[in-house]
């Protein structure tokens, strides 16, 4: 349970994020339950948790260990085309298989800046997808959408998107974007103390990484895959090792 000292942090305004298990905790000693997209039918006490998986899929892999540790289910969407990771990739594809193996469900996050068609490139990404993790995409989530996909209440080539008036506007919809509560913290919501359902997009970069605010974590981040980067290039060109300690 948490305790008076921590309550007290989540008011703060320079608060950002502390333990995931502590705030997910929160939500069960309130009665709420967790539960995937086409789940989400009540009015009340019900969490659709979903997570923007933009930077590192080891994060999103802490976090969904986390959360079945807890008894809850979210859904994890992944980029294609990202120079973060790569789905393709042994480490990233075996860490969305075990996001999966821990009973989360795992779809598209869809970028539509990248293409001039977009029913054409998310046909693509969907294929993609499914003949690489052998499922179905019920649902997509859109990467930093503008006003216009913001207000696209309408499935986007016969699949659903996070952002259509059912999970965006006819239920709160809480974000931790760019490192901060954009839409206040959820815990002082007015929908979160009349125990109303909630929408919350957690991205798990932001709860993975030791530091008080965005800035810091993102220094932590950035020095963690200069380092890594740098391991890379030493296990695979030889001609890299006799300059590695230079650098």
């Amino acid at each position: 349970m948490p305790s008076e000292i921590e309550k007290a942090s989540w008011r703060s305004p320079d608060y950002r994020f502390g333990s995931y298990e502590l705030f997910l905790q929160t939500f069960l000693d309130q009665g709420y339950s967790f539960c995937f997209f086409p789940e989400l039918n009540d009015p009340k006490k019900q969490v659709v948790l979903r997570h923007d998986v933009d930077f590192d899929t080891a994060f999103a892999v802490q976090a969904a260990k986390i959360e079945s540790e807890l008894g809850i289910k979210s859904t994890y969407f992944f980029l294609l085309r990202s120079n973060f990771y790569n789905i393709f990739s042994p480490e990233d594809f075996e860490n969305i298989q075990r996001i999966r193996a821990l009973g989360h469900e795992v779809s598209v996050h869809f970028d539509p800046s990248v293409y001039e068609d977009i029913h054409k490139g998310l046909q693509t990404e969907v294929r993609i997808f499914r003949e690489l993790f052998g499922l179905e995409v019920e649902i997509i989530s859109l990467h930093r959408p503008n006003t216009y996909f913001q207000e696209y209440d309408a499935p986007i080539f016969g699949i659903e998107h996070t952002y259509q008036s059912k999970y965006f506007r006819d239920i709160k919809y809480i974000s931790d974007s760019t490192g901060v509560w954009r839409f206040g913290h959820p815990f002082e919501s007015a929908e979160f103390l009349q125990q109303k359902s909630l929408h919350i997009l957690i991205h798990p970069i932001w709860w993975m990484l030791d530091g008080y605010s965005n800035f810091e974590k993102l220094r932590t981040y950035y020095a963690q895959r200069v380092e890594a980067l740098k391991l890379d290039f030493f296990n695979n060109c030889i001609p890299f090792r006799k300059i590695n300690e230079s650098l």
